[in-house]
């Protein structure tokens, strides 16, 4: 048999195969939506690490994708979307939870699925059903933990002060950590009625 006619019979045979992968791809396949725009919120700066973490503010691109949550008096505060920017995950064990900074403390196998935004000192947890921040203070000393938390939150969320005093939450430290102030929400730093922490 001819060489050139095997040579050509490959060619065609495998032109075919790709043109039926390609039809097959675009007609058969599901298609992944596309997702909202990345946003570096949430991501430390120049490696910083410890209780100096300093966030980015999102790209202008990022804070194009919002969404609204409740404030205390019912009003709805318009922030950037915490959920979909690649640092919050779900918290698997409490459906409509998410974690946006810290670890959820029961991943066995893979700890990276637990990780949020790296935060060494401090958990924030947010609650969809109804539209409220629990964040724990995990280190001492605890008024530098506040501290980062307001940074990282008012970065993320991309509001002002008095706006996020205006949403509903609860800061709080375990008594393992701080029994003094255990037991009450000691508020973000410049809101009205905040408690003073030690530094």
């Amino acid at each position: 048999m001819n060489i050139k006619l095997i040579i050509w019979a490959v060619l065609i045979f495998l032109g075919i195969a790709v043109i039926a992968a390609v039809i097959w791809y675009f007609a058969f396949l599901p298609h992944a939506v596309p997702q909202p725009i990345q946003s570096s919120a949430g991501l430390p700066i120049n490696g910083a690490t410890g209780s100096s973490l300093q966030y980015a503010t999102p790209p202008p691109a990022a804070q194009a994708m919002t969404m609204t949550i409740a404030s205390q008096d019912g009003s709805a505060v318009v922030v950037n979307d915490f959920i979909h920017n690649n640092m919050t995950i779900p918290d698997a064990a409490n459906a409509g939870r998410y974690l946006l900074a810290g670890n959820l403390g029961y991943c066995l196998s893979d700890q990276r699925q637990c990780q949020a935004a790296p935060a060494e000192n401090f958990n924030v947890y947010y609650n969809s059903a109804i539209q409220s921040f629990a964040i724990a203070l995990t280190k001492e000393p605890i008024g530098q933990a506040r501290a980062v938390m307001e940074q990282f939150l008012l970065s993320t969320l991309g509001i002002t002060q008095q706006q996020l005093c205006s949403l509903n939450y609860l800061v709080s430290v375990p008594s393992y950590v701080n029994p003094q102030f255990s037991g009450k929400n000691l508020g973000f730093s410049f809101c009205p009625g905040a408690t003073p922490l030690p530094e």
